[in-house]
């Protein structure tokens, strides 16, 4: 009988953190072995090639974000049985919130202690159980609020998103006040992140709600931009 793969690959935006996390890794009951990735942006090509059990990635305060929450789905969807496990400080209610659409990520804080994150990644190993998730942010906002989020990180002033949008000024700033209330945007460095990623996200719920409308059959994950031009 044919025997599970148990590789890990990793990957951490910091070199200090690569190391510590490889030296957790290495203490883990696995017998597979450990592989580091040195750039995000060949993770999905990666993947298909070592067919890991887990993949853990490390995004510190120096990495961008643009880019991973379409990556993170599109593991998702192509590699289904690989356990995902993200360690982060940034939008980290807005991380949680898209673990609950992915069965396979779990977003665990940057800062827990050693003993946390050795026990997460058992649970990613040994178990497809889910992991108690936390509180997070409701990203399956209106696509009213999202086309405002989108059109501020072009740089938008509120009186040129209301008359694009044919609405009120006073109308776009309560869009834009309940969608960071919703995603639990609270600092500039929170909104900073959230500017690199709303266009992903606006991509994404357009493509949840598909999903969860039995709609998804006959698309694929490279259509996902045209659902901005609807």
């Amino acid at each position: 009988m044919k025997t599970r793969n148990e590789d890990i690959l990793y990957f951490s935006s910091d070199k200090l953190a690569a190391l510590g996390l490889e030296s957790l890794l290495s203490t883990l009951p696995c017998a597979g072995q450990i592989h580091e990735l040195w750039s995000l942006s060949t993770v999905i090509a990666q993947c298909e090639k070592l067919k890991p059990r887990l993949l853990v990635c490390i995004f510190h305060e120096n990495m961008p974000l643009a880019g991973t929450l379409k990556v993170l789905y599109a593991l998702q969807q192509q590699f289904p049985a690989m356990q995902m496990l993200v360690l982060t400080r940034r939008l980290l209610p807005l991380m949680h919130a898209l673990s609950r659409y992915l069965p396979s990520l779990t977003v665990l804080d940057l800062k827990s202690s050693r003993q946390m994150l050795s026990s997460r990644l058992l649970t990613s190993i040994n178990t497809h159980a889910q992991v108690q998730l936390l509180e997070g942010a409701d990203i399956i906002l209106p696509d009213r609020q999202l086309r405002v989020l989108l059109m501020m990180a072009w740089g938008y002033s509120m009186e040129h998103i209301g008359i694009r949008l044919g609405i009120s000024h006073k109308t776009v700033n309560a869009h834009k006040l309940n969608a960071l209330t919703r995603l639990q945007i609270k600092s500039k460095n929170d909104m900073a992140d959230l500017f690199m990623v709303i266009d992903e996200l606006r991509m994404l719920v357009s493509w949840l709600r598909l999903q969860g409308n039995g709609k998804l059959s006959e698309l694929n994950f490279y259509s996902l931009e045209e659902l901005l031009e609807a």
